[in-house]
């Protein structure tokens, strides 16, 4: 499946939803009052209110932000259980805000006081059954993913009597990059344009998000050592003495680990980040320890080599 068709279940909607929210509001603009009501209590009354440019760039900006995301994500997932329920997701996402945003605007449409609009609450029981039966039809239209390919087998690399080697690699993620850059972006925009303290959280998440984007792979004497490249704690190890076998394997991400980063399954523990080859070793323990690398397998035959030495004894 090529990249534009799988991206197109989350970006089509989000898309679609923008345009129209952005089309029916430029229709009514003149037609609005200079503050518009944009939230309603539980009886339906407006009690939150914002003038028109800043609903019509907040409403675009929320749907358009959220359409990358789903977007970026549907890039970097591959065909799978995991990649179909993201693009049921966003779709229903972009459904259930963008029907409330539309409905919003013609509410406001040719009223004088916006404290005077009203929102029936049956709308929201509306969206919701839109957004479940949106997702609903995108799962069903993205079904059909192939199998993965097993696990290749890797032969042990021979090390002569003395000999030392170690293999190191850098893996970035994109996937991570991407959010971390938009959070980081927005503390930065909330320390400057608002209360300062509103923007430190978003902005210590954005560093931890990229601070592990990228992590360093490293085979040698002591086992398997992942890392970030930027802060020296939190590392994975498995030392040596614990390894049983290491082989070459294809990962979907979100299929295989429901995501990116640190992730823990059943008997399995994985460094994801990104769909691809991967090193996966398996311990004494029957634990596997998966991480997303290039050149898995010279990494897996380095590491069968070193415990093969280290059983013997040479």
């Amino acid at each position: 499946m090529t990249a534009m068709r799988r991206c197109a279940p989350t970006a089509v909607p989000f898309g679609l939803a923008t345009a129209v929210y952005v089309g029916v509001f430029l229709l009514s603009y003149d037609r609005l009052p200079g503050r518009i009501a944009i939230h309603f209590s539980g009886d339906g009354g407006a009690d939150g209110f914002a003038s028109r440019v800043t609903a019509l760039w907040s409403g675009a900006g929320l749907l358009a932000g959220l359409g990358l995301l789903f977007t970026v994500l549907m890039l970097a997932s591959k065909e799978s259980p995991g990649a179909r329920m993201t693009a049921a997701v966003g779709a229903g996402t972009a459904v259930t805000l963008g029907y409330p945003l539309v409905l919003t605007v013609l509410a406001n449409t040719d009223v004088e006081d916006p404290t005077d609009v009203h929102l029936p609450m049956w709308h929201t029981a509306v969206l919701l059954l839109a957004g479940v039966v949106t997702g609903a039809v995108t799962w069903w239209l993205t079904s059909g993913a192939p199998r993965r390919e097993p696990a290749r087998p890797t032969p042990a690399l021979v090390l002569a009597e003395g000999e030392a080697a170690a293999w190191s690699r850098t893996v970035i993620s994109r996937a991570l990059l991407l959010p971390a850059g938009f959070v980081g972006l927005g503390g930065l925009l909330a320390m400057v344009f608002g209360p300062w303290q509103a923007g430190l959280l978003p902005l210590a998440l954005g560093f931890l998000c990229a601070a592990f984007a990228a992590v360093r792979v490293t085979v040698d004497r002591r086992g398997l050592t992942v890392a970030s490249t930027v802060v020296p704690r939190p590392r994975l190890t498995v030392p040596l003495d614990s390894v049983v076998s290491a082989g070459s394997v294809q990962v979907d991400a979100m299929g295989d680990f429901g995501g990116w980063g640190y992730r823990v399954r059943p008997n399995r523990r994985g460094v994801v980040l990104r769909s691809g080859e991967a090193l996966s070793v398996r311990t004494t323990g029957g634990r596997a320890y998966v991480v997303t690398v290039d050149d898995s397998t010279t990494a897996a035959g380095l590491l069968n080599g070193l415990v093969h030495r280290h059983a013997t004894g040479a």
